[in-house]
Formats: C-alpha cells, sequence, structure tokens
C-alpha cells in the first residue's frame, strides 16, 4: 500500500505536489501553533501564559519540518525544502535595506488600496478588548510570528523551492503568489485584495530565493504583520484604520476607467500632502509607496548583484519525491 501511494505521489506533476505539500504543512502548522494562544482565551487569559508555549511549539515545528529528527531518509529533503540556513554577514548587509524598504512598500500599498479598489475593511472573529494590556501584547506577537514561520515555512519553501527546481524562480513566485492569496480567502479576502498578496508573496519568494534562506523571509512577514495587527484588532491607530476602511476615492463620481485614473492622479498631486484637504492620507500614502518601491527595487538590484554567483546553483539535495 505504501509503495503505491509513493508511485501515485511521484506520478503527479511538480506543481501539485508542491501545493499539496505547502497547504498540508500550513494547516498542521497553523493548528498545532495556535492551540496554547486559543487556550489562553479561556483559561487564565490575565496572564500571558501562552506566549512562551508557543514559542516551544514554533521552535519544534521549524526544527523538525528544517531537518531535524526522524526518519533519516527524509531529513535532507527537509533540509532543502526549508532552506534550513542563515545568510552570511555579507549577505545580510544588503538583504536589510531590501527588507526595510519592501515592508515599508507593502503597508502602505496595503493602506491605499481601499482607496482604489472596493476592498472591504479587516473583520477579526477573536475579541481581545477585554484582556490586560501584557496578555493583548503578548497575543498579538504570537500571532505575528506564528505567520511568519508557518506561512514563510508553507509557502517560500515547501510549497516554492521545487517549484523553483522546476520551472525557474519567475513561475515559482507567481504561482505561490496566487495560492498564498487564496489560502487567505477565508478570512475576508476577496479578489481585490490579490493585488497585495501577490506583492508580498513575490517580495518574500525573492528574498528567499536571493538569500538561499527562509529566515530573512520570515523576520520581513512578522514584522509587517505586527505593525498592521493592531490596527486589524482595535482599529488603532486611528489613521491606519481610517485608510483599511476607507472607500475608493473615485466611488460616485467617475464611472469609466478615464475617469477614475484622472481621479487618482489628481489626488495624488503633492500639493495635497501639505493641505487639510479630503486627498490628504491618500496623497501621502501614494508617494511613499512610490518611494519605497524605487528603494525596494534598488535594494533588490543590488541584493542580486551580491549573490549572483549562486543564482541558479543547484542544491545537491534530494528530490520532491523523497519527502
Amino acid at each position: 500500500m505504501l509503495s503505491q501511494l509513493k508511485a501515485v505521489w511521484n506520478w503527479l506533476p511538480v506543481i501539485l505536489r508542491a501545493i499539496i505539500l505547502g497547504f498540508v504543512l500550513l494547516e498542521f502548522g497553523s493548528i498545532v501553533t495556535f492551540l496554547p494562544l486559543l487556550g489562553n482565551l479561556k483559561f487564565h487569559p490575565e496572564i500571558p501564559w501562552a506566549f512562551p508555549i508557543t514559542l516551544v511549539v514554533l521552535a519544534g515545528y521549524g526544527a523538525y519540518f528544517s531537518g531535524w529528527g526522524p526518519p533519516a531518509a527524509t531529513r535532507e529533503a527537509r533540509k532543502r525544502l526549508a532552506r534550513a540556513s542563515l545568510p552570511s554577514a555579507r549577505i545580510w548587509c544588503v538583504a536589510i535595506p531590501a527588507m526595510a524598504f519592501g515592508i515599508i512598500a507593502l503597508i502602505a500599498l496595503r493602506l491605499l488600496l481601499p482607496s482604489l479598489l472596493p476592498v472591504s475593511a479587516p473583520s477579526i472573529p477573536i475579541s481581545f478588548s477585554s484582556l490586560p494590556l501584557p496578555s493583548i501584547i503578548g497575543a498579538l506577537v504570537s500571532i505575528a510570528i506564528i505567520a511568519s514561520v508557518t506561512e514563510e515555512l508553507a509557502f517560500r519553501g515547501y510549497m516554492q523551492k521545487p517549484m523553483e527546481d522546476a520551472y525557474g524562480i519567475v513561475p515559482a513566485v507567481l504561482i505561490v503568489g496566487v495560492m498564498f492569496w487564496a489560502a487567505h480567502l477565508d478570512h475576508g479576502i476577496t479578489v481585490t485584495h490579490l493585488p497585495f498578496q501577490m506583492s508580498a508573496s513575490i517580495a518574500l519568494g525573492l528574498l528567499a530565493y536571493l538569500t538561499r534562506s527562509l529566515v530573512p523571509a520570515m523576520i520581513a512577514h512578522g514584522a509587517g504583520d505586527l505593525l498592521l495587527v493592531p490596527a486589524y484588532f482595535f482599529r488603532e491607530p486611528e489613521f491606519v484604520w481610517r485608510a483599511l476602511s476607507a472607500h475608493p476615492i473615485w466611488e460616485g463620481v467617475a464611472s469609466t476607467f478615464p475617469e477614475r485614473v484622472q481621479i487618482v492622479c489628481g489626488a495624488m498631486s503633492p500639493k495635497h500632502i501639505f493641505a487639510s484637504a479630503p486627498f490628504q492620507i491618500f496623497a501621502i500614502l501614494a508617494w511613499v509607496f512610490l518611494l519605497s518601491t524605487m528603494l525596494t527595487v534598488f535594494a533588490f538590484v543590488h541584493l542580486v548583484r551580491t549573490t549572483r554567483p549562486k543564482i541558479g546553483h543547484k542544491d545537491n539535495d534530494l528530490p520532491i519525491t523523497a519527502a
């Protein structure tokens, strides 16, 4: 029976095996790592006891799927799929600017998007409003770390790495980007969220590919989530929530696409940045996004030049069929 299942698995194309592996890893990781936090909400929520336990569970989860533990037959495959390595100091020096500017650009895009497209405001079913401050901080940090570890291992590791080897980096990041968006559909995400989800996934995928490690992507993912989750749960800071819950600036004013483009371009005028006008926040976000995106591109180009000898290098690891 086991040999038959293995034969069927090997018969599947790489794209299907990679997607299945990624989603299985994501579901398992999400369930296991969220259990302490859910338990903390029911038992002694006044004490943030779930935070240290969550870190221990995540450490075990990450270590196992990065190559630690039995069986020995899959150890090398797990290590390869998880990109279980740390960048050198030289790579860190050029990766950190790409991470920093990328986080700014992606957050600006997330806040800007509702003013461009009909994007629904975040709706979180869990309430932390009755918890004391230490428990709230512990819960928010736990959520950000859980997402960064489980999603990077699943998407930029087990899903993207096999497709990189089989199809190349461009098809890999595009396919994973769509899967990353699809995985969030149960969180109120719709097709209008696709530009943000795709942009974030592509940036994180390139970061993992160029550094040959998931650690920079995990750090960038966690930092971005930490900056947004307070607004998701508590609608604070107020200007962030206003941006997240905004309506398209062309709504009720323009009906055709050229008219909408004209309104958007006019609202981006630098004069709105310094005037107390309806378009002030939009103009600020638009220019922050444009400038940080340019800096992100320059930083990634520098990262490509630094890591160029390693790009396209084939790891001498086990194929995906061994996982």
